[in-house]
């Protein structure tokens, strides 16, 4: 009896454990951000390790690159069947879902985005694709590809020297900054002056940088 009991168990562990290996595809029916999807069944997931400008916060304007963010996610999987792996945590503190997303060509949904200059790599936990994806981001920095193509230069331009001088922005702040400020010790994204003043960034109090004013009988001077 204990005999055919044992054999038992180890069917149903068996059973169990092919269950578990077996491949589970769902559509997505909606891309809600970069970074985020919803897929049948309503189930909101956050893709792990990887972070896109903003679209969606109420309280700012939208990013510098979120537009572009958003559609190139939304044209690899919007509609689309998509498996699911998961992470050390299941869920975070918003009840989203936090997982890798593959596509069904193998594509890790995460990693792309990340390679083609879409989005950066999430720094505040260690995971397990953090090296693999940190070499992604320095990659597409290297080949300026994405949001990484803006600027000419890497290094910080003379201030008052003209609209091209490079400023420095965060993946989620609303206000751009000199090298070397404090507010930059997460992420640090190039930008011109010009382009900063023109999708809505407003100086940094702490750093002091450049800034355009307007002069009577002339264009925009510094």
């Amino acid at each position: 009896m204990k005999a055919k009991i044992k054999v038992l168990g180890i069917a149903c562990l068996l059973i169990f454990s092919l269950a578990l290996s077996q491949e589970i595809w769902r559509k997505c029916i909606i891309v809600i951000d970069g970074d985020t999807i919803l897929l049948a069944g309503n189930e909101k997931v956050r893709l792990i390790g990887v972070d896109t400008p903003e679209t969606r916060d109420e309280n700012r304007p939208i990013q510098y690159f979120g537009k572009e963010a958003y559609e190139f996610t939304k044209s690899l999987v919007e509609g689309k069947k998509v498996r699911l792996e998961y992470g050390m945590n299941r869920k975070d503190k918003y009840g989203r879902t936090l997982a890798y997303v593959y596509l069904e060509d193998g594509t890790l949904l995460n990693a792309e985005i990340i390679k083609q200059g879409y989005g950066y790599l999430y720094r505040a936990f260690i995971f397990k694709y953090f090296d693999k994806f940190w070499q992604y981001e320095k990659e597409a920095r290297e080949k300026k590809i994405g949001l990484w193509a803006t600027v000419k230069e890497p290094e910080l331009k003379a201030a008052g020297k003209g609209e091209d001088t490079i400023v420095y922005i965060t993946r989620t702040g609303t206000k751009y900054h000199r090298e070397g400020c404090s507010a930059l010790k997460r992420s640090k994204i190039p930008i011109t002056l010009k382009e900063a003043n023109e999708r809505g960034y407003t100086p940094c109090a702490l750093c002091d940088p450049p800034k355009i004013k307007k002069k009577k009988g002339s264009r925009l001077n510094i």
